[in-house]
């Protein structure tokens, strides 16, 4: 196996403590991610293993997974491991004051086969993931920028 990691990054027009609380309510994660619903699983606030089932589509193809909060330390990190049935995708975000907002750093981390990892490298990622990915970090950079000049 082969670890894959990527990387993303956005400036928020807001303060990391606005952009932690809303990232950390995995429940809005659906509100920037397009084709996704995330449900909470167990009880209370959002804590280390708090669960969740997120339901989503990717190219054409419906996926859920579980999803357990690893790391909660307002408002620097949040991480959480999302499971399809398979394989685990480590999600970390980190929040850092910058210009006066939010440079939010998003990475994902998983283990594959080394041949697909090479095939996301070269095919996936460009043409599907990262474009996918900019697009919702964009529409969480509008929701959040809008939300902070109200």
């Amino acid at each position: 196996m082969a670890k894959l990691v990527e990387n993303y990054r956005v400036h928020i027009d807001a303060k990391p403590e606005d952009v932690f609380s809303y990232i950390s309510d995995l429940t809005r994660h659906g509100e920037w991610n397009e084709s996704l619903r995330v449900e909470t699983v167990s009880d209370g606030p959002a804590a280390v293993g708090s669960q969740y089932r997120s339901t989503g589509r990717m190219m054409g193809k419906e996926f859920q997974n579980d999803v357990r909060i690893t790391e909660l330390e307002s408002p620097t990190r949040l991480s959480f491991i999302s499971n399809d049935g398979k394989n685990d995708f480590l999600q970390e975000f980190t929040f850092e004051p910058m210009n006066g907002g939010t440079r939010l750093e998003r990475r994902l981390t998983t283990e594959m086969n080394p041949i697909m990892k090479l095939m996301f490298k070269a095919v996936i990622g460009p043409l599907v993931a990262t474009p996918s990915m900019n697009k919702s970090l964009k529409a969480l950079k509008g929701k959040l920028d809008a939300a902070e000049s109200r």
